[in-house]
């Protein structure tokens, strides 16, 4: 069954949950936002907005992306669908800063002006322009920590895994 095309967050709250979180990545295929909820595709959309955000790659999909040079679905925004005004109230005046991911040089998205992972913000503007690929713009970005990054990586190599588990 064909997924609707929406233009805006407004347009998506009519096809989704919005107790519920989704899950945005960028579609190449379609030149859009794809949002998933409840591991389904409910729309694609021009432009999200997002609340309680976290953003996510999949460290077994990354590499994936870097042994095949194949451009596969591995990284998401998550967080709730609002409505763009109700961020525009929330945040004021206050800046955006432009977050990014590229799988070939860095492990998660980047916060561009800090030149640090992000790992949360509170709320985060996609927009999939079709051309360019998808513009992410995010306010109250957190961080991740260098030790947590540490031992999140430990936890995560499998030669880890393998030996604590003994």
């Amino acid at each position: 069954m064909k997924k609707p095309r929406v233009k805006n967050s407004r347009e998506v709250l009519q096809h989704i949950d919005p107790s519920k979180k989704v899950r945005v990545y960028r579609n190449s295929h379609k030149g859009c936002i794809s949002v998933k909820q409840n591991g389904i595709v409910r729309c694609h959309a021009d432009n999200v907005v997002l609340k309680n955000c976290k953003f996510i790659v999949s460290k077994a999909g990354q590499r994936r992306v870097r042994l095949e040079k194949k451009n596969k679905v591995h990284a998401y925004v998550e967080g709730y669908v609002i409505d763009a005004h109700e961020a525009d109230l929330a945040i004021g005046d206050s800046q955006w800063s432009e977050v990014y991911y590229d799988p070939y040089k860095h492990n998660g998205f980047m916060d561009k002006e800090q030149d640090k992972i992000a790992e949360f913000a509170n709320f985060v503007d996609v927009d999939g322009d079709g051309f360019i690929g998808a513009q992410i713009i995010a306010h109250g970005i957190k961080h991740q920590h260098k030790h947590f990054k540490n031992i999140y990586n430990q936890l995560n190599d499998p030669l880890f895994k393998l030996f604590s588990m003994n």
